[in-house]
Formats: C-alpha cells, sequence, structure tokens
C-alpha cells in the first residue's frame, strides 16, 4: 500500500529543491515539474532526459542538472529554524496572497519570523538613503497612522527612510515586513543586524528570495523591490529624487503589480522629492500628505471594484 502523506511529503521536498537551485526560477521549475509530470520525476531525470523533455541545449541541460544536484535546501532550513526562520515556497499557505498573482512571484522565500497573513492590508512605505529631517517625520508620521489603521508596513530596511519606518512601526507595537537584498545571514546594511532581530521579535518578519548566504549586490536590489510592491496593497513613497530606486518600486507597483502608487509632496525647489513631484504631474501616482488620504484611496479603489463586480 502507498504512503499518500510520505509520497506527498517527498514531492514537497523535491518542489522546494528545485525551487532553491541557483538559476532556476518560478517558470522554469513549473515547465520541469509540468514536462515530467512530478517534482520527484525532475530530481531524477538525466541530462539526457532534459534535452528531450524540454528540448534544452546540452549546455543549458547541464547547467539545470547541476544546479539542482548541488541544491540543498536542508542547510537553509536548519539555519533558519535555529532563527525563527522557515522556507516558504511558493504555493505554501504562508506565501503573501498578493503576490501569487504577480508574474515576476519569486519561488521561495527565506523567513524569519512570521508573515502577514491572508487579508491583512500591508503598505509599503519607502524613499531615499539620504533622507532629510523632514523626509523622516513624514515618513514616521505616515507609518503611525497606518498602525493605528491595523496595517503592517512593508519596507526594505536600508538606511534612512526605509529604517525610520521599520523603527516606527516597532516604536508604536505595529508589524513591520523588512524585504532584504541579500540573504539572510549576510544583512544589508550589517549597522541594522539588531533593528532586523527586533522586527522578528515583535512578531514581524525579515525575508529575502535569495539563498541565505547570499552577499548583497547592486543587481539584487531591484529584484528585492519587486517583492516589497508584490505583497503590498500600495505603495507610498517618502522623497525620492527623479531616478532613485524608491521610484523604480512605485513604477513596478502600477505598471506591473496593478497597485496603487502614492507620493508625499516636498518643497517645489528639492532635488530629494523631484522623483515624487515627477510621478505627480506624469499622472501614475497620488499625492497623498497623511495616512488617512492612503486609506481613503484603497477605499475608494474597493469600492469601485466592487461595484463593477456588481454590474457585471
Amino acid at each position: 500500500m502507498v504512503n499518500r502523506g510520505t509520497e506527498n511529503e517527498r514531492e514537497q521536498q523535491a518542489w522546494v529543491r528545485i525551487l532553491a537551485a541557483d538559476g532556476i526560477g518560478l517558470a522554469t521549475a513549473r515547465a520541469l515539474v509540468r514536462g515530467f509530470g512530478s517534482a520527484c520525476k525532475v530530481i531524477a531525470a538525466r541530462r539526457e532526459e532534459l534535452v528531450r523533455v524540454l528540448r534544452l541545449g546540452a549546455s543549458a541541460a547541464d547547467a539545470v542538472h547541476e544546479s539542482i544536484r548541488c541544491s540543498n535546501p536542508a542547510v537553509e532550513s536548519r539555519w533558519l529554524r535555529r532563527r525563527k526562520g522557515r522556507l516558504v515556497p511558493f504555493g505554501d499557505t504562508c506565501y503573501p496572497s498578493l503576490m501569487v498573482a504577480c508574474p515576476d512571484a519569486p519561488g521561495l522565500l527565506r523567513c524569519r519570523g512570521s508573515l502577514p497573513g491572508r487579508g491583512v492590508p500591508c503598505i509599503a512605505v519607502v524613499g531615499s538613503r539620504r533622507a532629510t529631517s523632514y523626509g523622516l517625520r513624514m515618513a514616521a508620521m505616515i507609518t503611525a497612522g497606518l498602525v493605528e489603521h491595523g496595517c503592517w508596513v512593508v519596507s526594505g530596511g536600508a538606511r534612512g527612510i526605509d529604517a525610520e519606518v521599520h523603527r516606527t512601526a516597532l516604536r508604536l507595537g505595529g508589524r513591520t515586513a523588512c524585504v532584504l537584498g541579500s540573504g539572510l545571514a549576510h544583512p544589508y546594511p550589517s549597522e541594522h543586524r539588531g533593528l532586523f532581530d527586533r522586527i522578528v521579535e515583535h512578531e514581524g518578519c525579515v525575508l529575502s528570495q535569495f539563498t541565505c548566504r547570499q552577499k548583497p549586490r547592486p543587481g539584487l536590489f531591484p529584484r528585492r523591490n519587486r517583492v516589497v510592491s508584490g505583497m503590498s496593497h500600495a505603495v507610498v513613497v517618502v522623497e525620492a529624487a527623479r531616478r532613485s530606486g524608491a521610484l523604480i518600486t512605485a513604477r513596478v507597483a502600477v505598471e506591473e503589480h496593478g497597485r496603487d502608487a502614492m507620493v508625499v509632496p516636498g518643497a517645489a525647489d528639492s532635488a530629494s522629492s523631484g522623483g515624487c513631484h515627477a510621478a505627480v504631474q506624469e499622472g501614475w501616482a497620488h499625492l497623498i500628505t497623511s495616512a488617512a488620504d492612503v486609506i481613503r484611496l484603497l477605499e475608494e479603489d474597493y469600492s469601485a471594484a466592487r461595484a463593477l463586480n456588481t454590474v457585471a
């Protein structure tokens, strides 16, 4: 008699191993499982079978085969368990529900702490690393209002606005999610290790799509920004120059994830708010000055969507 529980567990373990393999994203993992019929069969596949089933070239098949062979999520899992963490694969009940429909959803998250539950409002608040005193004050004020409304506040753990957002949420007893652009064993910036630990201790979460031992690299941060947007109902930008990562995060939210972008205005001649002003002038972001504005805009969108669904 086949033990279905054991069989399902093996299949789940094989799926996680594929997702943890270096260079294999969710789309490739799905194609592999679809082609072979199960994750366990993918793990057992030979190079020649990868060439035949997926019509890969010899070099591509070698790379996929070697990546899966070297994948060892058990090591990461043990490291995470010692730090109140776990692996969260796509399809897991704890995987951020908003991110499921995103075209660039990561196949596997490494998470310390507790992820937001389904239906919990999550708002990203991001901004300049070189924040002014005005920017820090506005970030704290908006975060405080969001916490009061029961929202999780999402940010990227960077210096400046991001750090102020996380600290304010913690100070007020709110929940915050920090998305890293490096592995959890190499958090960046390193001086925020204590902040990241406090987020976990206060029932928030610190997460990354990268392997735990991945060191920070400039090319990883745009991918981090997509997770910040993907797991949030809206993105609020507090201080951003015309060319900034925070503004790119907001643009991704609007153009690729179907979310609202909102920006806080600064002084008319402030270069540090130039990107925020341009976003409003170009028509793809709302101007807001308080958390109440954020909540109102989200409620208006929800009401409009509900009305359309009723008519349909």
